[in-house]
């Protein structure tokens, strides 16, 4: 089948999927919605996506180039609210995916994903402390939230601001630091008539995969100024990639809930 042909037939399912949950009165689409012969289609359709399209990674796995959210929504012409609608639907295929042995999340989020090709029956899944994972424990701070202990997540955040900084500043722009004010963003930046809010996040890996805050996500949502500058391989070489804010809300997940139960 030619890529043309898949991504025709990965939208009539999608959108399969989409009328049925609106049959049935539900807001979101999940795999279960379909008959098990179509979830198989589209569990292939996935993985040749993500193994046809991704830079090699090693010898055995390929890595995701992007958010998988973002192909369909391209495919469909869909806006915020039916991507959302999709994430149980992109979730529940990676998760099979991973069970299969034929994926690896790299964190709880669904994406980005590692793939391993298909050649036949696979008995042995990764083992759970592959070193190709992050940390799956989520810290949130006074400094913003992230993966792993906040002692390491501090030390990588306080380094990819002093990144962005010297970006900014080797370009004529004056930088102030106002992480301490708590309001949306890390670094105020100004130049003649322009000015950008610089909200930073620094990784250890090589994917731009973050964690905002809910008064970060406001920020983004609201503030025409504000830009993301995620800096990659934070302590050992580091690189600086900036989302504009529709970018960075389009993507968001919501990722884990507060419950405060005290009365």
């Amino acid at each position: 089948m030619s890529s043309h042909d898949s991504n025709a037939r990965l939208v009539d399912l999608i959108l399969a999927g989409l009328s049925r949950a609106d049959e049935l009165g539900r807001a979101r689409v999940p795999l279960k919605l379909y008959r098990p012969e179509e979830q198989e289609e589209l569990l292939t359709l996935l993985h040749a996506y993500l193994w046809d399209t991704a830079a090699p990674y090693d010898d055995e796995w390929h890595r995701s180039p992007g958010n998988i959210m973002t192909l369909w929504a391209e495919l469909l012409e869909i806006g915020k609210e039916t991507r959302h609608r999709l994430i149980p639907l992109r979730t529940d295929l990676v998760k099979v995916l991973t069970q299969r042995g034929l994926g690896y999340r790299t964190h709880p989020r669904s994406v980005p994903v590692l793939v391993r090709e298909y050649s036949g029956p696979i008995e042995t899944p990764v083992h759970p402390g592959d070193p190709r994972a992050t940390s799956s424990t989520i810290a949130v701070g006074a400094w913003g939230a992230g993966y792993g202990d906040a002692a390491t997540n501090r030390k990588v955040e306080l380094a990819a601001e002093a990144v962005v900084q010297r970006h900014y500043e080797a370009a004529g722009w004056t930088v102030t630091r106002v992480a301490l004010l708590k309001c949306g963003w890390d670094l105020a930046a100004a130049r003649d008539s322009e000015e950008r809010h610089l909200e930073v996040k620094g990784v250890s890996s090589s994917m731009p995969s973050i964690l905002l805050t809910r008064n970060e996500l406001r920020s983004a949502e609201t503030d025409p100024d504000w830009l993301l500058a995620v800096v990659t391989n934070t302590l050992t070489d580091p690189t600086l990639l900036e989302f504009d804010r529709e970018s960075v809300t389009a993507a968001a997940d919501p990722t884990v809930y507060r419950v405060n139960l005290a009365q």
